[in-house]
């Protein structure tokens, strides 16, 4: 049982409403696999004189993972050049930060496959989200000085909740997403009250299960809810709220999506943005999602 995360659980929420998490993720037949590969690389990004050995090793006890780690690596980064013929060549010359990044993109596309196969139109459009919330995130961390790997951790997986009500509730949660609507705050009340709790309380759980460390565990759960009410880390919250709204906006467009800066004016705040910085990050992530989506080859 995961240990109790205080501020997973909103101000509205009780013990009991809690535990009905945990009933609800311990009856699931099929419960995601906890990506201990990449909860381990996470730990070494707070260790200044990690072993480069220590990296490989650990992306190494998955074959499968190792080969499409190198085969990511060989299809655009080396271009031109002699291909990467191991785990170590590869880190050495990408980076740890690129190997993580493709790393925990694959863990995550493994996770989405189930969901895929089922309701294709719902996974894609929740891939593609959440793919630019983690790129957007890692962006705004690196400007607050924060560590980017787990930015880009909390961002990639802040929806994760919902992939598991996509699994279990199947059409009814899909039809019930189309009515209510993909996102925001409304859609998250909508799931507290046909399922008895949302999709970032459910995800915030499951990643404490995981043994997430507990600020992208916060992150997750807060990332409908206003950061400047977090007592804890509440810049990791405001990159990963501000991130979320951000990539709806650049995705779904004024009509479908508010702006994200009218969204989550606390979090700007707290980022220290302004509307005069947007254009420029704006192209910022427009080049992120070009290099993530050339080292996944989407």
């Amino acid at each position: 049982m995961a240990e109790p995360i205080l501020e997973t659980r909103p101000a509205s929420h009780t013990v009991a409403e809690e535990q009905a998490i945990d009933q609800y993720l311990n009856r699931l037949e099929q419960l995601p696999p906890a990506p201990l590969v990449a909860t381990q690389l996470l730990d070494l990004f707070s260790d200044p004189d990690r072993d480069i050995d220590r990296v490989v090793e650990l992306v190494s006890t998955d074959p499968a993972l190792t080969a499409e780690t190198l085969k990511r690596c060989n299809g655009t980064h080396f271009a031109g050049a002699e291909p990467a013929s191991d785990m170590f060549e590869a880190v050495t010359r990408l980076g740890f930060y690129e190997i993580y990044c493709i790393v925990l993109g694959l863990i995550a596309s493994r996770t989405m496959t189930q969901v895929r196969a089922k309701y294709s139109e719902d996974a894609s459009q929740l891939w593609r989200h959440t793919v630019t919330t983690a790129v957007i995130a890692a962006i705004l961390a690196k400007r607050v000085r924060l560590v980017e790997a787990t930015a880009f951790t909390a961002g990639l997986l802040h929806d994760i909740g919902k992939l598991i009500f996509i699994s279990v509730e199947g059409v009814g949660y899909a039809e019930g997403r189309r009515t209510y609507g993909y996102s925001g705050p409304a859609a998250a009340l909508a799931e507290e009250s046909a399922l008895g709790f949302s999709h970032a309380a459910l995800g915030a759980r499951l990643l404490a299960r995981w043994g997430l460390p507990q600020n992208v565990c916060l992150a997750v759960a807060w990332h409908h809810r206003s950061p400047v009410t977090a007592t804890q880390d509440h810049r990791l919250k405001a990159v990963v709220n501000f991130a979320n709204c951000l990539a709806h906006e650049l995705i779904d467009g004024p009509s479908q999506a508010p702006a994200a800066s009218d969204a989550s004016p606390e979090a700007m705040v707290l980022l220290e943005l302004t509307a005069e910085d947007m254009p420029a990050l704006k192209e910022e992530i427009d080049k992120g999602m070009k290099r993530f989506q050339g080292m996944m080859q989407m």
